[in-house]
């Protein structure tokens, strides 16, 4: 074969470049599908959005065996996955992706919610903590609704305001130039009568 590649103008030293796209640790050289390298390539996607293995049992605060119940697969397959170095499948990646997105949008959610023997109770207490912060939140939006009412009267107060200042300013800007035309009008006086 190397022959084959040698007359083909390819140098043995790049065996890298040869073997990329085949999966190692096989006997004979396989290539991946490209189903399976799109897989790689999203897992890598979902990495970088929510971190390794590790970092994400941190962020749930369970132990080992905690998540490997959360994923339905065995501890030893969890101690694999991180020993070499976060070798998990897609799915499992594909799994924590959909957690952690459903974690964000529904507070209550905890992993107890899966692995407890009694989902019904969790779920009732799920739907009880939601229900209460609905409930805060509508709260809130009918405060914050009287506060923007409020501050609707006091923007239309001030507007009135405002223009009863225009009119006075008006006012006095006309009786300034009546007083004006008063005051030179007194002072030609003055001075025709002086000059007589």
């Amino acid at each position: 074969m190397e022959t084959e590649i040698q007359s083909l103008g390819l140098e043995t030293g790049g065996e890298a470049s040869l073997h990329e796209g085949f999966l190692e640790g096989d006997l004979g050289p396989r290539s991946k599908t490209s189903l399976r390298m799109h897989y790689e390539a999203q897992v890598s996607v979902i990495q970088k959005q929510i971190g390794n293995l590790e970092e994400i049992r941190g962020v749930l605060g369970l132990s080992q065996r905690k998540m490997a119940q959360l994923l339905l697969v065995d501890p030893s397959s969890w101690t694999r996955w991180t020993k070499q170095g976060d070798e998990a499948p897609p799915h499992i990646w594909r799994a924590l992706q959909w957690y952690m997105a459903l974690r964000e949008k529904i507070p209550g959610l905890t992993p107890q919610y899966f692995i407890g023997s009694n989902p019904q109770v969790l779920h009732q207490k799920a739907l009880q903590e939601l229900d209460s912060e609905r409930q805060q939140r509508k709260e809130d939006m009918e405060g914050l609704a009287r506060q923007l009412e409020d501050l609707y009267c006091e923007r239309k107060s001030l507007t009135e305001e405002m223009n009863q200042l225009k009119k006075d300013l008006n006012f006095h800007k006309k009786m300034s130039i009546v007083i004006l035309l008063i005051s030179i009008s007194w002072a030609a006086v003055f001075l025709f009568w002086k000059g007589l």
